[in-house]
Formats: structure tokens, C-alpha cells, sequence
């Protein structure tokens, strides 16, 4: 098995400074390659992934057998000090690799292919992620590890094109494409090939036996936060879901992850983004008009009655727009950015009390500027747990002088495992890839499946005065069901 190949302490600063003039050379663009990194000088340490925080259970619905009480035994991140080393990576033009094609270098050399939007409108979000996994081939790779990036321009023809290249190119694995047009794209020729695909996309209609889907998945956000919800007595859920295909994927989960942890579901409704009837809709939905009915009638009835008790009913009821109970204690909000910040404000102004419901979201949540809003506070949503990636970002920021994009981390942890499985004799096969004990990361834990999904440990966060808080961690193994 893999911890007997490579055990944990091997992960803790590997190869020191020599790994910093290998870095340019094992860094191969198929057509240009062109480093450019600045000085990093950091002292930091991930704290120790591998602890005993169990309360937190995580959704699975993987059938392997796992040891109860183990944690996943292969960490992706350094956990000594310090991390990284205080030396400098490279700087400056590394040249062409002119073995790339050389099929005797390429029975030494264990290349693998990272496909991502290099050119185009997303290409500043492609170089993100490229330099995030050129980080995790420092600290992790071996020298015979060579690193292939390659443009699918974000499309699906970019993506056959990059996966056929890369294949041509001896590639032993592909990392990405990020977006599902691309994964579709590029499948059909790895496939093909038998080269097995660790994806980047969130959408796990692209996943197929071979071909993982490792991003932060948004139904799994919601089985985890459902969870929490109903541990803290709530079980009546509704959803309110934009009209498009994101809305209709998280459509099709919801019963089966409510049902799951022993919920009901009630009413789901769908709703135009920016649409002149949106607010008709979240009035139709919150049941405005009945309620506000029977506030009338309530009322008419306590003054009819006239005794001291009605008349101190009737001073309880002032400023009160409703009355009477909801058919939902817990309301599933997957919308994000500024249509969030629309719907909740219509949501507060129909009389949905979030101090009643409990608002559910997903890591699209993790918005600053989304926390200011009186409608949100006490929303709950799923995310990894923050402390790594804010030294992750720490750390990137001093290396490339700038903020990383939230999902560079997938990056970084999946070219962290793929430096991890060239270690391996198997080298990098489909066993060693669905380890069921799992991988530990920048996003916490996380392991493949058999079918080309993924599954994540993830944090409960609560929107508060403050900011964003943790209120359950994210679990350190998957042995924990709902």
C-alpha cells in the first residue's frame, strides 16, 4: 500500500534546496515554457492535519471499508518547519524540454499533463492554478517528475486537443481541465489511451470510471450543512434554486441527501435570476398573502374577543406582517454573489425570519462581501476548513506577489497527488488513486472513488457579526456517516 511505500515523515520538506534548481527544468510547457516566479521567504507550518477531531461526521457514500479509527495516511502538505524552505524558487525563462518527445526519456520520466485555461478570458485564473501546482511539485516531487502544462482554452475542442497533446507527450497522468466542457473533451481521449483524469471541475456529470471530478463539489456542501442542520433539531427543508442548470443539478440530489440524514423535503421552487418576476416568485413562495390573511383574521378575532388577555395578544402582534407557522424550518439557498444578496433581501422583506428558518448555502458563501447582509446572518454553509488555505494564500502571496483565486488549491492538491503516486512503484495506478483511507491537503481530506467521484471532510461555517466562523470542524477521516 501506499504508506508502506512512502510514509508521512517522507512528505516533510522534501529534498530540501536541491529541489530548487530542478524545478525550471522539470516545469515543461508543450509549447512555451515560462516560470517567472518571485523570492518566497516563509517560515510558516501547516498545522498537523492528522488530530482527533471527530464530531464532525462527513457524508460518504463510498463502500470501502476503512479502519474506524484511522485518519488518511497520506499527507500532501508539508507539516514541518518550515514550509517551504526559506530559499528562493527559480526565477526567470526555463528553456523547452528537448526530450519532451523522446520516448526513451519518457520510460524514466514520470510526466504528467496539467490542463488548464492558459489563453482566453479565464487565462489569469489558469495561471494561478499553474503556479499553485508548480508549488506542489517543490515540495513534493521527485526528480524524474516532469510537469506539462497545457491550453484547452476553456472549451471542449481546446480540451481534446490539450488531453491529445499530452498523451503524444508520454503524459502518465492528466490533471484538470477546470471547466466540465473541457473534461468532456479531453475524457474522450484519455480514455482511450488508458491515462486516468483528475479533474478540476465541480461537476460530477463529467465523472466516469477513470475520470474524477476533485472539485468542491456543491451537493456535497449541501449533504454536509443538511446534516449539521438536522443535529441542531431541524428537519423540514425547502429549497429556493435558480432556474438553470447549476439550480436543476442541486435539484436532483435534494431528496436523496435530505432523506439521508432522516429529513423532509417540501417545497422547491425555482426563480429567474434578474428577472422582473422574482419577486412574485419568493412572494408565492414564502406564502406571503395566506400569511398576511391570516394575521387579519387573528387579529379581528382578539378584538372581538375584547378580554385584557386579546388586547396584550394585540400589542404583541404590532409591527408584525405574518401569522402563523411555516411549512419549513430549514430553507436550502444555493445561490451566490449578488443574486444572494437579491433573494435574501426579498426573502427578510416576504417574512421569511432567518432567526426562525435557517438558512442553508454552499461554499459560493464564503464571500466577505456577502456577510454584511442582515438577511444572512446565522446562514450556515459547508467549506474545507480555512487555517490551511490561509497559509496556503500566505504563502503564494509572498511567492508570486498576489492573492491566489479560492480554487488554486485544487491545483496544488492534485498535482501534490499525482508528485505523490511517481513515488510509488504502482505508478500512479487507479488502486493507488482510490486509496480509501484518502489524501490529506490544502482543502482538508479528501479521497476518489471507484465511479470518478470525489469526497471531501468539510467544515460548518456560521455567518455572524464578525464575519464567517467555524461552528463544527471538518471530520479527519471518513469513517463517519450521517
Amino acid at each position: 500500500m501506499l504508506k508502506e511505500a512512502l510514509p508521512r515523515q517522507a512528505l516533510q520538506n522534501l529534498d530540501g534546496f536541491s529541489a530548487l534548481g530542478r524545478v525550471a527544468r522539470r516545469t515543461a510547457s508543450v509549447f512555451v515554457l515560462s516560470i517567472g516566479l518571485t523570492a518566497c521567504n516563509a517560515t510558516t507550518s501547516i498545522t498537523d492535519l492528522f488530530g482527533t477531531q471527530r464530531e464532525a461526521p462527513v457524508e460518504t457514500t463510498n463502500s470501502n471499508t476503512v479502519d474506524p479509527m484511522s485518519a488518511p495516511d497520506q499527507g500532501l502538505i508539508p507539516d514541518a518547519n518550515p514550509w517551504p524552505s526559506d530559499a528562493a524558487l527559480p526565477e526567470g525563462e526555463g528553456a523547452q524540454l528537448p526530450t519532451l518527445y523522446n520516448d526513451d526519456a519518457a520510460i524514466f520520466e514520470k510526466r504528467v499533463a496539467l490542463l488548464l485555461p492558459l489563453s482566453g478570458q479565464h487565462a489569469d485564473l489558469g495561471k494561478a492554478m499553474r503556479q499553485a501546482a508548480e508549488l506542489a511539485m517543490f515540495d513534493i516531487a521527485g526528480d524524474d517528475f516532469v510537469l506539462m502544462p497545457i491550453d484547452t482554452s476553456g472549451t471542449y475542442q481546446g480540451g481534446q486537443d490539450a488531453a491529445r497533446q499530452a498523451v503524444d507527450a508520454g503524459a502518465k497522468m492528466i490533471l484538470g481541465p477546470l471547466f466540465a466542457e473541457s473534461v468532456s473533451g479531453a475524457s474522450e481521449v484519455a480514455k482511450s489511451a488508458n491515462v486516468p483524469v483528475v479533474a478540476f471541475s465541480n461537476n460530477r456529470r463529467v465523472a466516469e470510471s477513470g475520470v474524477w471530478v476533485n472539485g468542491l463539489i456543491p451537493e456535497d456542501q449541501i449533504a454536509r450543512a443538511v446534516g449539521y442542520a438536522t443535529s441542531q433539531g431541524r428537519f423540514r427543508f425547502a429549497a429556493l434554486l435558480p432556474q438553470n442548470d447549476y439550480g436543476r443539478q442541486i435539484a436532483a440530489a435534494l431528496n436523496t441527501v435530505v432523506s439521508r440524514v432522516g429529513g423532509s423535503l417540501g417545497r422547491v421552487a425555482f426563480y429567474q435570476p434578474g428577472s422582473e418576476s422574482l419577486q412574485q416568485t419568493i412572494r408565492d413562495f414564502a406564502n406571503y398573502d395566506a400569511r398576511r390573511a391570516n394575521l387579519r383574521a387573528h387579529k379581528a378575532q382578539l378584538e372581538a374577543n375584547g378580554s385584557a388577555g386579546s388586547k396584550r395578544a394585540l400589542r404583541r402582534l404590532e409591527g408584525v406582517d405574518t401569522f402563523g407557522e411555516l411549512d419549513f424550518d430549514a430553507l436550502i439557498l444555493p445561490a451566490t454573489g449578488g443574486d444572494l444578496r437579491q433573494v435574501s433581501a426579498l426573502l427578510a422583506y416576504f417574512d421569511i425570519d432567518p432567526s426562525v428558518v435557517q438558512f442553508i448555502g454552499t461554499f459560493g458563501w464564503n464571500d466577505p462581501g456577502l456577510f454584511s447582509e442582515p438577511a444572512l446572518k446565522g446562514g450556515i454553509f459547508a467549506a474545507p476548513n480555512p487555517e490551511n488555505w490561509e497559509l496556503f494564500a500566505s504563502r503564494f502571496e509572498r511567492t508570486f506577489g498576489k492573492q491566489p483565486p479560492r480554487i488554486s488549491s485544487l491545483a496544488y492538491d492534485s498535482t501534490a497527488l499525482a508528485a505523490l503516486m511517481a513515488r510509488d512503484e504502482n505508478q500512479m495506478s487507479r488502486d493507488a488513486l482510490t486509496n480509501p483511507n484518502g489524501f490529506v491537503g490544502v482543502d482538508g481530506i479528501f479521497r476518489l472513488t471507484v465511479d470518478g467521484q470525489s469526497e471531501r471532510g468539510y467544515a460548518i461555517m456560521q455567518i455572524g457579526p464578525d464575519g464567517a466562523k467555524v461552528v463544527a470542524p471538518a471530520p479527519a477521516s471518513f469513517d463517519l456517516v450521517f
